[in-house]
């Protein structure tokens, strides 16, 4: 496809007329694409029993960057940065329902929780909520910096979006996305969630977990994560935080727990104690400026196999942080190799879910603090998210143009 015209108006693909019917998917997919993603998703099928598994391939656009479930968890919207378009699926059965074209580079999505609707961040500075009745944008609306990603709060009826390229995080009314208020976090957004009185945010460059109170919406503590921290899962009832870090050259290969370091208490779930993990200091070393938006453009391709990444350094230090939430400081970092860039704890909250820049999605089992499963995904993930029958996961690639529906096995639990 080619990119939309800086300045045009959403507007609806010309292959797709209205809500597709079956028929006008068939034809859509051309016979030889659909059997070959069959036949993929059958062959992935086939490994060991109770083995993470590919059990069903969706066909998307090219970049995909961002995803989001409505409040039914009937549809799934994708955003493709390099296609400009967003694409909704109809789940479980991943029918595409709309393609809808957008302004160009498109960062993020989200559903509207009570509307028919979903907001896209797109161009260089504008956030349209598009409805799906009609296909047209319902409002526009232009920020005064590119945002990055949304998260939002139902208690406040609030968003909190990053912003591309700066160290702030916005806070934004859903109703007419008026910026009520903006805090410096140290550094560009990655991710937010949402405990209790608490919005929690992981940030590059500062390579913190920041705490912000929405009461009074201020920056109340920070502490610090690892290299290039990416994703963020909550374990809220365990009181802990679990920051998927995807590591940076230059870094070392295992970070030691921050000085002072605790001395009787359990890091991780019926992990080493701090005197068997070693206690010694750690250089503050925050790194350079993320990179920039179309030099990651540029770089988005196959994923790059584990073995060429460590030849050239480009995970070191990558892994999981531990942190407590109460306390508001790291008290774990768990080693796993590949670059992990989206975190997804299990119902159970024993074993965290990583999708890896390598193009492995690994299974951390944090009792005993080892990847206990890995499946090959046969590209680079550009997001990830938990699929609603709550037994599976849903990952999409940014190197192709794919969703992938996971059984993680036995050890989702």
């Amino acid at each position: 496809m080619e990119p939309a015209v800086p300045g045009q108006a959403l507007r609806s693909g010309a292959p797709f007329g209205g809500a597709a019917s079956g028929g006008g998917r068939d034809l859509f997919r051309p016979p030889s694409l659909f059997l070959g993603l069959a036949l993929a998703g059958l062959l992935a099928g086939c490994g060991p029993s109770g083995a993470p598994r590919i059990i069903q391939r969706f066909r998307i656009g090219l970049g995909a960057c961002g995803m989001s479930l409505d409040a039914s968890g009937a549809r799934l919207a994708v955003v493709c940065r390099r296609s400009n378009d967003v694409w909704v699926l109809g789940l479980p059965s991943g029918a595409l329902e709309e393609r809808i074209d957008t302004l160009p580079k498109p960062r993020a999505v989200f559903f509207h929780p009570e509307d028919e609707s979903f907001y896209v961040a797109e161009g260089l500075s504008s956030v349209a909520q598009v409805r799906l009745s009609d296909r047209r944008v319902a409002r526009s609306f232009r920020p005064p910096w590119r945002v990055g990603d949304f998260a939002y709060e139902a208690g406040t009826r609030r968003l909190f979006c990053g912003h591309v390229g700066l160290p702030t995080l916005g806070v934004y009314r859903l109703k007419d996305m008026h910026l009520e208020t903006t805090e410096a976090v140290g550094g560009e957004v990655e991710s937010v969630a949402f405990e209790g009185r608490n919005a929690w945010v992981v940030t590059r460059d500062a390579d913190a977990l920041v705490r912000i109170s929405l009461k009074d919406m201020g920056v109340k503590a920070a502490a610090l994560a690892g290299p290039e921290p990416r994703g963020l899962a909550l374990d809220a009832p365990g009181g802990l935080a679990y920051i998927a870090c995807h590591g940076r050259a230059g870094e070392a290969a295992a970070l030691s727990v921050p000085t002072p370091a605790p001395t009787e208490e359990v890091l991780s779930p019926i992990s080493p104690s701090a005197s068997e993990l070693g206690a010694g200091g750690e250089e503050d070393e925050s790194g350079t400026a993320a990179d920039q938006e179309d030099a990651s453009d540029d770089a988005e391709g196959e994923a790059i196999p584990a073995a060429d990444a460590a030849a050239f350094h480009r995970y070191d230090g990558s892994g999981v942080a531990v942190a407590r939430l109460d306390e508001v400081r790291r008290v774990d970092y768990i080693a796993v190799p590949g670059g992990p860039v989206a975190a997804l704890l299990s119902p159970s909250r024993t074993v965290l879910a990583l999708a890896c820049e390598d193009g492995t999605l690994r299974l951390l089992d944090l009792a005993s603090r080892r990847v206990v499963a890995s499946l090959d995904l046969g590209g680079r993930p550009g997001a990830m998210a938990a699929d609603p029958d709550g037994k599976s996961l849903l990952i999409a690639l940014s190197s192709d143009k794919v969703v992938e529906q996971i059984r993680p096995g036995e050890f989702w639990r």
